[in-house]
């Protein structure tokens, strides 16, 4: 929420410019932020008002930073991360209100209006910047593009120098399968191709592929796909074996609904080449990370998304195809998250996934670029987003090693996000500032636990090594007794902790080599202080982190 949306001026203008002043003291090379089609084009076909996003624009450029604009053409609102709420403009609303067909439909024949169907890419359904003349989705997808290149040209390419393109909802390439409202993870969520005029493109194709009755088993009714939240094994289009979607006409319809939504992004990045052509920046795209039910046979969640990806097809690669005909950025989400923090029922598989999508783009020379899906600011997080830009696999201390994703690194990677909760001078700011450092440096700093070298052990060869974590039982402990064992006057006899009460205070061995000082001469320190060690072994960052949405919508690239 950069921008506010009623009246188009820059949220708390002073706070923004003291948040990326500290990011450019970290490292960060640039920001990345929307550019709302429903604020900037919100009052009339063709009424542009960039004035907020001009002031933004030179605030990053008097920082010396880069801004990545993201061209947006969906509602904020109704997907993970979104703080605020921005409509499409009121008078493309109008036009839905009139013909609710516009917009995605489920198999309850439930509207999405978050952003147009694909369906009407190009149908003249909508006013033109002349009086009289109507425009196509893709019409006014690019004269908006058009409009902010000529604007901001001057800042280009050397302050703005990249224009991700929106295309589906929260930006992605992809159908609203699982919208928040109705959708609750790991669902498989539900086609969105139920509108007059993607059911009249699929009798098209059906007739044309000389198989006229798929036009009518297709879209798949309610009773054999599910609902949003939905298992793949109680369907039966989904199930893994003997499931609809591994039949031939499975098959037909799958190809035909992923083919549409690659059709849909070449129409709108082909306007997009034509609008940036003489500005020297780069066009990017993104790609949606489905990791849940990755590890299935039918990987029901991408299906249903338009991405035609099973254990028998890849799916990505010709979304990477289609992106590197147009020079495009293949740009995808989810590269913090490790399989093992997530749960077995999920079958969710972020590192093959995103390893796949590497291969893909890597296979038909597009670009990489990555994003992290939720908000993190643990080190382990920041490890695995590290691994996954340099490639390479982690050890178990944390170091890395080199790994069998082919490719150097990738071309840029987008933290999101700037906000209170990343800034707050704490130990949140401490590891986002090593790790934009290690990022702007292309050096991976060793974990601060790390094996101590030999000559720093009086034991000889150190075969196992320690990591300190805060104990609170111990700590209490030692609010109780004095350092040998006897209870301190005015306390109660015992804590009782699983049932068996301590007996004896726990004392911190002399000699233990942990990297750090944790106490002298065998005595523990005071009870703030107090640790216990534990043997770092590879599930040592196994740790289920909650993610919380934050408040601002602005990111930053390294």
């Amino acid at each position: 929420d950069t921008v506010d949306p009623e009246t188009n001026v820059l949220k708390d203008p002073e706070i923004l410019y003291e948040q990326l002043s500290e990011l450019k003291k970290a490292g960060v090379e640039g920001v990345m932020v929307d550019v709302w089609w429903g604020i900037v084009e919100r009052e009339g076909p063709g009424m542009y008002d960039w004035s907020a996003y001009m002031d933004l624009v030179q605030m990053v450029a008097g920082l010396g930073l880069k801004l990545q604009a993201v061209m947006s053409f969906h509602q904020c609102g109704g997907n993970i991360g979104d703080a605020c709420f921005i409509a499409l403009p009121k008078w493309v609303l109008a036009v839905g209100n009139e013909n609710p067909d516009i917009f995605y439909t489920d198999a309850g024949l439930s509207r999405n209006i978050e952003y147009l169907s694909l369906g009407v890419d190009d149908e003249k359904l909508f006013d033109g910047l002349i009086t009289g003349i109507k425009r196509s989705p893709v019409d006014m997808y690019g004269d908006f593009m058009a409009s902010f290149a000529k604007k901001f040209i001057k800042f280009m390419p050397h302050v703005i120098t990249e224009a991700q393109i929106g295309m589906g909802p929260a930006g992605e390439l992809r159908y609203p399968s699982y919208p928040l409202n109705q959708w609750q993870w790991p669902g498989i969520g539900q086609f969105q191709c139920y509108d007059q005029y993607l059911r009249k493109n699929l009798i098209t194709a059906a007739t044309k592929a000389k198989k006229p009755e798929y036009g009518l088993m297709f879209p798949p009714h309610y009773d054999l796909v599910g609902g949003y939240n939905h298992t793949a094994e109680s369907t039966q289009f989904f199930k893994n074996e003997g499931g609809t979607w591994n039949t031939t006409e499975g098959d037909f319809f799958l190809k035909w609904y992923s083919d549409n939504l690659i059709k849909h992004g070449d129409r709108v990045l082909t306007r997009a080449r034509r609008a940036f052509k003489s500005t020297g920046i780069h066009i990017a795209a993104k790609v949606a990370g489905i990791h849940w039910h990755y590890d299935s046979k039918s990987h029901a969640p991408e299906l249903t998304a338009g991405y035609y990806n099973t254990v028998k097809r890849d799916g990505y690669a010709d979304i990477a195809k289609m992106m590197a005909s147009h020079k495009a950025l293949f740009d995808f989400t989810c590269l913090e998250m490790r399989d093992r923090e997530l749960p077995d029922w999920a079958f969710s598989r972020p590192v093959e996934l995103v390893e796949q999508t590497m291969r893909a783009a890597h296979k038909h020379k597009a670009g990489y670029a990555g994003e992290n899906a939720l908000p993190r600011y643990d080190r382990c997080a920041y490890e695995q987003m590290l691994s996954q830009c340099t490639h390479e696999a982690l050890k178990a201390d944390g170091t890395v090693k080199k790994g069998a994703a082919p490719g150097s690194s990738i071309n840029g990677f987008t933290y999101l996000r700037l906000g209170s909760n990343l800034l707050d001078q704490g130990r949140k700011w401490s590891e986002f500032s090593r790790f934009a450092q290690e990022m702007s440096s292309g050096f991976h700093f060793p974990r601060w636990g790390s094996i101590p070298q030999e000559r720093q052990s009086r034991r000889g060869s150190v075969t196992q090594h320690l990591e300190i974590h805060v104990d609170q039982d111990v700590s209490k402990l030692m609010a109780m007794y004095t350092a040998e064992g006897k209870k301190k006057p005015g306390r109660p006899g015992s804590i009782v902790g699983g049932g068996t009460p301590f007996s004896k205070v726990p004392r911190v061995t002399s000699g233990i080599q942990a990297g750090v000082r944790a106490g002298q001469n065998g005595r523990p320190l005071i009870p703030a202080q107090t640790v216990r060690f534990s043997v770092v072994t590879d599930d040592v960052c196994e740790n289920k982190v909650s993610s919380h949405l934050l408040d601002d919508t602005t990111s930053f690239k390294f």
